[in-house]
């Protein structure tokens, strides 16, 4: 049985929280959680009738919502030939790996010149969110429960640059960074080893080193992208 946590899957501004969420953006929610876990898989063809039966809503709300998601890159839509959902390319991991490179790092570093005690207090507490995620024994969800820590904890480390679409685009190319994690095999390395690294990348904000910061960030990345790179290749 497959968690409903549409709530951590919904993109919003951290500095307006308090916006109400519509059924369209609950809706949008849950088919991005969907796209990401691989329940909707890559290439299928969008079938509106069927979706719209299985999240028993309108044709309204759920047009709105494909549409979201193809802004966002996960779902490809072309005229007269309906949507599919996108699909996992060797082309689109390497520039997704390039630009959270340069736009996360910018973040970061924006955040560790503006944020204050608050930020820092957040930071800390996804950190820990994040470790108690790698130790979870709950075997069939597990994935879900270390993605939605990981997602907090990555949306944590550039909220407090208070860019809002900074962090908006920060987001989206960590959901589509994050679809090529967990469609392709697990990691190597423990889940105990990748929370050590996002502690490293933590302890060296709250130290306020942000050279130091910056460029753990950017080898977290480039050892990703590599080995996920490397798993698409030897799928294809």
């Amino acid at each position: 049985m497959v968690l409903d946590n549409y709530k951590a899957y919904i993109r919003r501004n951290p500095d307006a929280p308090d916006v109400k969420t519509t059924r369209a953006s609950i809706l949008t929610a849950r088919l991005r959680a969907a796209i990401l876990r691989g329940d909707l898989k890559p290439g299928q063809k969008v079938n509106l009738d069927r979706l719209r039966e299985e999240y028993n809503v309108s044709l309204s709300p759920l047009r709105e919502a494909i549409s979201r998601l193809s802004i966002d890159g996960l779902v490809h839509t072309q005229d007269q030939r309906g949507s599919t959902i996108a699909p996992l390319t060797l082309c689109e991991l390497s520039e997704i790996g390039r630009l959270r490179r340069e736009v996360d790092v910018l973040a970061l570093r924006t955040a560790m010149a503006r944020g204050g005690t608050a930020w820092r207090s957040e930071l800390r507490a996804t950190a820990v969110e994040l470790h108690t995620a790698s130790q979870s024994t709950e075997a069939d969800h597990f994935d879900e429960i270390w993605s939605i820590a990981h997602t907090d904890f990555h949306k944590a480390l550039v909220n407090g640059s208070h860019m809002p679409m900074l962090i908006a685009f920060c987001m989206n190319l960590h959901d589509l960074h994050d679809r090529y994690r967990r469609q392709l095999s697990p990691p190597i390395r423990s889940y105990s080893d990748l929370w050590r690294e996002h502690a490293e990348i933590a302890s060296c904000i709250l130290n306020g080193d942000t050279d130091v910061a910056a460029l753990a960030l950017q080898r977290h990345f480039d050892k990703e992208i590599a080995s996920l790179a490397e798993q698409l290749e030897s799928a294809a």
